[in-house]
């Protein structure tokens, strides 16, 4: 059996059709707006006076953090579909 090329390996790869490329866009923005309420959530457990703290052993850190991962990811996904 041959080996295949690289050209013959690219032509099969699937091409973004603009209804994929919207797909995609429209689950970076939903993934976005996930981030910015994750990120409300977080800050609101963050600055909550400590009287009024529920104990959540670093909650607002951590959703903090899957927020900016979050946005990293779709700012990345951006970059690609534009």
């Amino acid at each position: 059996m041959a080996n295949k090329t690289s050209t013959e390996r690219c032509r099969k790869t699937p091409v973004a059709t603009p209804d994929r490329l919207d797909t995609v866009q429209n689950a970076s923005w939903e993934l976005s707006a996930i981030g910015e309420c994750l990120a409300a959530i977080g800050r609101d457990l963050e600055l909550a006076p400590c009287d009024q703290k529920p104990r959540t052993g670093g909650t607002g850190n951590a959703l903090n953090w899957l927020t900016s991962e979050i946005t990293r990811r779709c700012v990345l996904i951006d970059e690609v579909l534009s």
